[in-house]
């Protein structure tokens, strides 16, 4: 039987130079700021690939990217933001952790544009890219032929036309990507209705290519309603109000390939008051108590030396001021 040294003694040397075996193929993950998403995503998401991340709105999707490239630059990696919407912040990026000025920004309006900034980006070694969003790029047949001149809206309508040129879009990245290094690509879209099922169905934007090329799709999605609101006191004037300062957000993991699908889980998104984005000690909180490391009777619970505290909010803030506390919950999630 032939061995795998002896089968490659015999190739070319220009493809043996190509080739290798399996083992010690690794992936590098980049954790998120949601401890639940990340032990169903075996650690985080996955470097050199795309991720598509989409789902209805307000579900803080580009919070969620702008927290995710903190804790990269916290690690020393090259972050790019992708603006198709126009709707970047600084403010508000720097109050989810990003360090705005280690951050490279650009703008785009078509398709083509996003796909010749993201090779070049690809190109000079960035790590982490997000566009947001895919759903606010414009196809080619919106403009006149080799002219960046807009058409009048009767003469755009062809079925299908942003599906083909995202389809060939994905490709070429999918292409570049790990020229230079494995880049993380997280494309946000927005949630859209699909006209052709019987019942209210909903699904992202770009065609069946853009779901094809991600290697992992996650689903964010926030409930309106009153019950699904986190109330808290806000100081106006010389009083104190009740006001609505975050909501419930909830994630599902449609697909992955580094990871088992078919997860879901839930964190609490603040956009007003003393902390802001993801509550990760929340999430922490509430994902250790489902892996059974904290004993909770009721509305009590229980810590290591017997103490008992009454209620969530008591001992989400007990773990907040206790980084030991932390640390011991992490490690015994990750071992």
């Amino acid at each position: 039987m032939t061995t795998v040294e002896e089968a490659l003694a015999l190739l070319d040397p220009k493809i043996r130079n190509r080739l290798a075996t399996g083992a010690g193929i690794k992936t590098e993950v980049q954790p998120t700021p949601s401890t639940g998403l990340n032990r169903a995503l075996n650690g985080g998401l996955p470097y050199g690939r795309q991720v598509l991340i989409w789902g209805s709105k307000s579900s803080a999707k580009s919070s969620f990217c702008l927290q995710t490239i903190g804790m990269a630059q916290k690690d020393g990696k090259l972050c790019a933001w992708i603006d198709a919407e126009m709707s970047y912040d600084e403010s508000w990026a720097q109050k989810m952790g990003v360090d705005t000025s280690q951050l490279i920004y650009s703008q785009a309006r078509t398709i083509n544009e996003f796909v010749d900034v993201a090779n070049a980006l690809m190109d000079a070694g960035v790590d982490l890219i997000v566009i947001d969003s895919i759903t606010s790029l414009l196809p080619a047949i919106y403009f006149e032929k080799d002219s960046d001149e807009l058409k009048s809206l009767e003469n755009t309508k062809q079925i299908g036309a942003e599906a083909r040129d995202f389809s060939n879009a994905w490709k070429m990245i999918n292409y570049a990507n790990n020229k230079t290094k494995p880049t993380l690509i997280l494309a946000i879209s927005q949630a859209r209705n699909n006209i052709n099922a019987m019942y209210t169905q909903q699904q992202p934007t770009g065609g069946q290519a853009t779901k094809f090329y991600s290697s992992t799709v996650i689903k964010l999605f926030s409930s309106e309603s009153e019950n699904q609101a986190i109330k808290g006191k806000i100081q106006i004037g010389d009083k104190l109000i009740e006001e609505k300062i975050g909501r419930k957000v909830r994630w599902e993991l449609q697909f992955s390939k580094t990871s088992p699908a078919f997860q879901g889980g839930e964190y609490d998104f603040y956009f007003r008051g003393d902390s802001l984005g993801l509550d990760v000690i929340a999430d922490l909180v509430d994902t250790a108590e489902l892996a059974g490391l904290i004993d909770r009777t009721g509305a009590w619970y229980k810590l290591d030396n017997g103490e008992k505290i009454q209620g969530r909010e008591a001992f989400i803030k007990y773990v907040r001021e206790n980084e030991d506390y932390q640390e011991q919950l992490r490690s015994q999630l990750n071992g």
